[in-house]
C-alpha cells in the first residue's frame, strides 16, 4: 500500500505550492485590532476568516490563482495576525494543552513551567530525521507538557536556555532555507506551549518553507483550531496504547482519547507522519493497539516504527523499562506493522 501523505509538502519543496503560513499572512482582514480584545469575538472573526483561507488555499493548489501574484500581496492586519492575537489572549487563561492549567502565563506558570516568554536550546540542520524531511531545520524549544521518565531530551525540558527573539529566529530560518533546509521543524521539549511565539516567528519568515510541527499531540482542540492553518506536516508522537502506561511513564491523563482525536483532526487539516517509539515490554498494550488503530482510522499515513529506545533519565527507577529492546520484541513489532501493510519509514 503506497502512502498518500506528504504530497503537498513535496510540492512546496518543488516550488509548486505555497506554505500555509505564507497564505495566512497574505489574507487581509477588515478589522481594528486595537478596539477588540474579547476572545469570543476574536474567535468568531477567526471562524469566518478560516473559510476564506480554505478557499484561497484550494484555489492556489488547483492553480486557479497565480501563485507569484499572490505572493506579492500584503496585509495590514492578516489572518496570521489574528491568530497571534487570539493566542496571546489565550495565555491569560492557558489551555494550549489538555492539562488546561488555566493560569495567566503573563504572571504565573503552569505544569509546563512556561511563562509568556519562550526559550530555545538549539537550532541546526538535522540529518537524522525521516528521509523526506532531511535536511530539516530543527529548532528545539525548552520545556514540555509531559514528564516522561525515559526522556532523552530531559536537559531541554527542565531548563531555559536562549530567549527567543522572533525576528532574529526568522532570519535564521531564512538562512537555513538558503543553506538547503527542506522545512522548519519546531520541536523540543514540545512546541505546543510556544505556539504564540512560533506564529510570531513565521510572521517574519520570508521563505516559502514548509512548517513541521513535531509534537506529543496532547494539544487542546482550541489550539488546533488556530495552528492547523499554518502547519504543513504534523510530525506526531504516538507513545501509548494504554492510559495506564501514559499516566505511569509520562504523567498524563486521558491520553488515548485526546491523542486519537488530535491525529484524526491533523489528517483532515494537513499531512501526517507518525512516530511510535517501541518500548520494552509494551508490544501488546501499546505497539499493537496503536498500529491497529492507525490502520483502521487513518488513511495510511507515513509511519515510523522506532527502535531507538534506551533507558535514561529516571527510567532505571522502573525496572520493567530499564533495558533496551530485545531482538524478539523488534521482530514482533515489525510483524505487527507488516500485518497491517503499513507504509513504514525506512
Amino acid at each position: 500500500m503506497l502512502s498518500v501523505g506528504l504530497e503537498r509538502y513535496r510540492q512546496i519543496n518543488l516550488g509548486n505550492a505555497v506554505a500555509k503560513f505564507q497564505i495566512a499572512k497574505r489574507i487581509g482582514l477588515d478589522f481594528d485590532s486595537e478596539k477588540t480584545s474579547d476572545l469570543d469575538h476574536l474567535l468568531k472573526i477567526h471562524t469566518e476568516a478560516k473559510k476564506e483561507f480554505k478557499e484561497i488555499k484550494e484555489a492556489l493548489d488547483s492553480d486557479s490563482v497565480d501563485k507569484e501574484k499572490f505572493m506579492e500581496r500584503s496585509a495590514k492586519f492578516s489572518f496570521l495576525d489574528l491568530k497571534i492575537k487570539i493566542l496571546e489572549k489565550m495565555l491569560e487563561s492557558c489551555h494550549f494543552c489538555e492539562r488546561r492549567c488555566e493560569v495567566n502565563r503573563y504572571s504565573e506558570i503552569g505544569f509546563c513551567k512556561c511563562s509568556d516568554k519562550s526559550y530555545f536550546s538549539s537550532e541546526f540542520l538535522h540529518m537524522g530525521e525521516e528521509p523526506e524531511l532531511i535536511p530539516s531545520h530543527t529548532i528545539f524549544f525548552n520545556r514540555c507538557t509531559f514528564r516522561c521518565v525515559f526522556c532523552q531530551n530531559y536537559d531541554i525540558v527542565y531548563t531555559d536556555d536562549y530567549p527567543v527573539n522572533e525576528a532574529d529566529v526568522a532570519r535564521i530560518v531564512d538562512l537555513r532555507y538558503r543553506q538547503g533546509s527542506r522545512n522548519v521543524n519546531f520541536v523540543g521539549g514540545n512546541p505546543d506551549q510556544h505556539a504564540h511565539t512560533i506564529l510570531k516567528i513565521l510572521m517574519n519568515v520570508e521563505s516559502n518553507v514548509p512548517v513541521v510541527w513535531n509534537s506529543n499531540m496532547y494539544h487542546s482542540s482550541e489550539l488546533a483550531e488556530i495552528i492547523e492553518d499554518v502547519v504543513d506536516v504534523w510530525l506526531g508522537d504516538f507513545k501509548y496504547g494504554d492510559d495506564k502506561c501514559a499516566l505511569k511513564y509520562s504523567k498524563v491523563k486521558n491520553y488515548w482519547e485526546i491523542i486519537t482525536r488530535n491525529f484524526k483532526r491533523a489528517e483532515k487539516n494537513g499531512e501526517l507522519l507518525i512516530r511510535h517509539l517501541v518500548m520494552p515490554g509494551h508490544i501488546e498494550c501499546c505497539t499493537e493497539k496503536i498500529v491497529a488503530w492507525v490502520a483502521r482510522n487513518l488513511n495510511n499515513p507515513r509511519f515510523n516504527l522506532m527502535f531507538q529506545y534506551y533507558p535514561t533519565y529516571k527510567a532505571y527507577d522502573y525496572p520493567e523499562i530499564a533495558r533496551r529492546l530485545r531482538g524478539d520484541e523488534m521482530r514482533e513489532a515489525m510483524k505487527i506493522a507488516k500485518k497491517y501493510d503499513f507504509d513504514l519509514v525506512r
